[in-house]
């Protein structure tokens, strides 16, 4: 036992629906179908995109549960520390992006006034192609533009909550600067053809496109992921093909290519588990489709064993009445 040490571990991510913002208003199939696009997001745009890993290095492993484990298993992270998992991890979430890394400024003219010489300062976009987070508030900027450009103020103010602290004012003046045509152009159509930010008359003008693009498009771009898990060299993950205990659906590695047609409410379904009708006590209302069979009721009912499996595990059901089912 004394001879022992650690000597590496696969860099994993945990995402689960519980992290995801209103998933305690979704469905089940709800959730899993949003926690899909972060799945997706984080293998294709992070690790097979930013960070350069090869395919061949991802096992990707529906959890049995309500979403999915990642492990990357490649000798160039097998050894790094927790604090070095740390930074994959605000890397990934976006955690502390500096946007004077991302836009820059830069001296654009110099005056001088009774001697003294003052330069004019304008911050820089990203060029196409920058990479990295960069490129990801570039691709922010052109949608920000166009989502804003045929809506008013307040259904600016819907659509963009960050707005709220804001007065109409301040808003309409972003705006004109953004959209008045000066010639034939407006500011918005030469924001990315000159990647700078020339076209704001007002500094607090440009601050409020500066503050959207923190609060509205980070979220947007950054993936939604258990950060312990990942920066915690010795945890332990569900076992592949073992059964979860609060679904009774199966944990299931897959391919990338496996993943877009996955269906956890078909495919994580035992076989083990028969069409052999049970007499379930549902708790609440049920609408689920589970292979390919859609399964309603309230109350006493008769349903598939393998939707009372995954009733009963998600406690959605007993085996017999309970008077007080809340409880």
């Amino acid at each position: 036992m004394e001879e022992k040490k650690w000597i590496g571990a696969d860099l994993i991510f945990d995402l689960d629906a519980d992290h995801i913002p209103g998933a305690d208003q979704m469905s089940y199939d709800e959730m899993l179908a949003r926690i899909k696009i972060e799945v997706l997001r984080l293998v294709d745009d992070f690790l097979l995109g930013d960070l350069g890993f090869d395919v061949s290095h991802l096992k990707i492993v529906f959890s049995g549960g309500r979403g999915y484990h990642i492990h990357v298993h490649d000798e160039r992270v097998s050894s790094l520390k927790s604090h070095e998992r740390r930074e994959i991890v605000d890397y990934i979430a976006g955690n502390n992006l500096n946007l004077d890394w991302v836009f820059p400024t830069k001296t654009v003219n110099y005056k001088e006034i009774k001697g003294r010489i003052q330069e004019s300062r304008v911050r820089c976009i990203p060029p196409k192609g920058a990479g990295g987070w960069k490129e990801k508030m570039r691709i922010g900027i052109a949608w920000l533009i166009e989502e804003m450009r045929s809506l008013d103020i307040p259904d600016l103010r819907s659509r963009l909550p960050y707005l709220a602290g804001y007065s109409d004012a301040l808003i309409a003046g972003m705006l004109k600067d953004l959209y008045e045509k000066r010639g034939e152009r407006s500011g918005s159509d030469m924001l990315l053809e000159k990647n700078i930010f020339d076209c704001f008359t007002n500094k607090r003008y440009e601050d409020l496109f500066i503050g959207l693009l923190e609060h509205e498009i980070i979220p947007r771009f950054r993936c939604e992921i258990d950060e312990p898990v990942t920066a915690d060299i010795k945890r332990l993950i569900r076992l592949p093909g073992s059964l979860h205990g609060k679904s009774g659906l199966k944990v299931v590695p897959m391919e990338r290519d496996d993943l877009d047609g996955f269906n956890p409410l078909s495919d994580a379904v035992p076989e083990m588990y028969t069409d052999k009708e049970i007499e379930v006590y549902l708790r609440r209302n049920v609408d689920i489709t589970m292979r390919g069979k859609r399964i309603t009721g309230e109350g006493i009912c008769k349903v598939p064993e393998y939707a009372a499996m995954f009733l009963i595990g998600r406690r959605e059901a007993t085996l017999e009445f309970v008077e007080n089912s809340e409880q």
